[in-house]
């Protein structure tokens, strides 16, 4: 390669042609492949660097390594909140009934469940514990629970539909967001897990 660092692109060191130095002998077009010789032919049981067909294959049984992307870090947060979400519920004399989808709007309610006095009432959870708008701090987050709140209310008899929450949202669009939807009557009550006062208002279902 000459000093100015580009590849030659004529002549007789051409990038397509040179073969070695003052020899043409080991000439070849780029992309085309030379004939084996005898040594090649008696090397094809040698094993390559790279490996070779006797190798065992891959494992593909091996436990996957921690997942780090976003998504996954968040779907394993979710799933850690819903199980403090659940044992609250029983917690308080809750009867647990699992997830349920109400095919006739589209919603899958995270968990339907019980009270003691014997009412039926739809539980969503929103919650983490990592990130810079957790919970319903997350705008997005809170439309999806306003949309599902409003979706339920065209039902004929709706059970109360309750959000359970890590975060509220304290001031900006997102708390006039929740004052709106709260006056609208998507959701039965807001609650957050992690005030005292506020999951003492499921003793009233």
């Amino acid at each position: 390669m000459g000093p100015s660092g580009q590849l030659p692109l004529g002549g007789d060191e051409s990038f397509f042609t040179y073969g070695g130095a003052g020899s043409d002998a080991g000439a070849t077009v780029a992309g085309s492949t030379p004939s084996p010789t005898d040594d090649d032919l008696q090397a094809d049981d040698a094993e390559s660097p790279w490996g070779g067909p006797h190798l065992p294959a891959r494992d593909r049984s091996r436990n996957p390594g921690p997942a780090r992307s976003f998504q996954a870090s968040a779907g394993i947060q979710g799933r850690q909140f819903a199980e403090q979400c659940d044992t609250l519920l029983s917690h308080m004399g809750f009867t647990l009934r699992g997830r349920r989808v109400l095919t006739e709007v589209g919603v899958e309610i995270d968990q339907e469940a019980v009270s003691p006095s014997g009412r039926i009432v739809w539980f969503e959870y929103k919650g983490s514990v990592q990130g810079t708008r957790p919970g319903l701090r997350r705008t997005d987050t809170l439309k999806k629970a306003i949309a599902n709140g409003a979706l339920l209310r065209s039902l004929t008899d709706p059970a109360p539909y309750v959000v359970v929450t890590s975060h509220l949202p304290e001031a900006g669009a997102g708390a006039a967001m929740l004052r709106a939807a709260l006056q609208l009557r998507c959701f039965a009550d807001v609650v957050c897990l992690y005030d005292p006062a506020a999951t003492a208002r499921l003793k009233d279902w």
